[in-house]
């Protein structure tokens, strides 16, 4: 084992360091951002609109028709679902007990945006700017001990993987996903500081966002750094200060907003397995057993993926706090909320190497893209909630 970023073997620094890991992560960022654009300005094109379904969501009624303006097509189809949410929370704060349960960073940084843009062309530059932070960052935590191809092709299969396109929507999780892996990689160059500054900026991210406490604690442990580890113990007063903020100011409390609005109750995760198996028994849909299949692949993918116990454990923590949300209908958006397990991206890649491992490597990318599109699909027109 390797107590220090640097220290690893000479044939993965020496890949590593052949190209600039920004520039990777930029051509990859400006590709799908415009593919994204482009995809969403031909689907409100030609997605007739479903107003039963468009109505059923929050802050819809204030919505302005669909139309063909140059606004409409490059912002206007992407006002969906959270993001109204968050456009609503920067704009008025926490006036409301069900905006209770999302997190502030996120909110707080489109309310500054939105002093020289529009909300919603700030939400999505937020969102893209931290996409490219996250492939970057992705990058520099696995160059430390991993090879150069097999990083590029984490970092692909993690730009492809079905859902990945919320990383250029106007939600939150590029910028929880780039905090997290900037987070673990500032801890790899021992710069402690750092490290629990961006954890905690996470853990006021997302409320999963706290589970980067884990592996932050084993790498201080590894390092014999318990001095400095301190430091990490700060990333839990990102949520902390948010729940106490709810309670003198909202007076709501997470779990209440959860359970009274949302339809979400906390559980052991062994009850929403259970609740997954019955609801499969007699009651199965597509979204369902989609869910199911990307969860187990996931699972499976992390073994494979031979990183540090960290990882594994970061992975294992973030997992069972998925499972620990009981919602209806049952494992509701976790496919949107597995995206963080990037060990589950470096399995995948390593599943694919072998002879003919470059062009089976291409098509698989290729179709996982395809599903991802299809997704994007029926997220703009309203028929897909993540």
């Amino acid at each position: 084992m390797f107590d220090r970023a640097d220290e690893v073997p000479s044939s993965v620094s020496t890949e590593g360091r052949d190209r600039p890991a920004w520039r990777f992560a930029l051509v990859l960022t400006l590709f799908l951002r415009l593919t994204y654009s482009l995809l969403a300005a031909v689907v409100s094109l030609v997605q007739p609109v479903n107003w039963r379904l468009v109505h059923s969501n929050a802050f819809t009624e204030n919505l302005p028709p669909p139309d063909h303006s140059l606004r409409y097509l490059l912002f206007g189809v992407w006002e969906r679902f959270d993001t109204l949410w968050y456009i609503h929370i920067a704009a008025h704060g926490y006036d409301r007990p069900d905006a209770a349960v999302f997190f502030p960073l996120f909110p707080g940084l489109v309310r500054i945006v939105s002093l020289l843009i529009p909300p919603m062309a700030a939400a999505l530059l937020i969102s893209t700017v931290a996409a490219f932070f996250l492939f970057w960052g992705l990058q520099a935590l696995l160059l430390a001990d991993q090879p150069r191809r097999l990083v590029d092709q984490s970092v692909l299969v993690c730009a492809v993987w079905p859902a990945s396109f919320i990383f250029f929507a106007g939600y939150p999780e590029s910028l929880l996903f780039a905090l997290i892996v900037w987070s673990l990689s500032m801890a790899r160059r021992e710069h402690w500081l750092a490290a629990a500054a961006l954890g905690l900026a996470a853990a006021l991210t997302k409320a999963v966002g706290v589970v980067v406490l884990v592996p932050l604690l084993v790498m201080a442990v590894r390092q014999n750094q318990k001095i400095k580890a301190l430091l990490v113990l700060l990333v839990p007063l990102g949520s902390a200060g948010f729940l106490l903020y709810l309670h003198w100011t909202v007076h709501a409390t997470l779990a209440s907003a959860y359970e009274q609005y949302w339809r979400t109750s906390a559980a052991p995760p062994w009850a929403t397995v259970w609740v997954v198996v019955r609801t499969l028994a007699h009651a199965p849909n597509p979204i369902l057993v989609m869910n199911v299949i990307f969860l187990l692949a996931i699972t499976f993918l992390v073994a494979l993926s031979r990183l540090k116990i960290e990882y594994l454990l970061y992975s294992a923590t973030a997992i069972v706090m998925f499972l620990c949300k009981e919602t209806s209908p049952a494992l509701q958006s976790v496919m949107r909320y597995l995206l963080l397990i990037f060990p589950a991206f470096v399995g995948f890649a390593r599943l694919l190497q072998g002879p003919q491992g470059q062009p089976r490597f291409g098509m698989v990318c290729t179709a996982l893209f395809v599903v991802n599109l299809g997704l994007l699909w029926l997220f703009l027109g309203w028929s897909l909630v993540l």
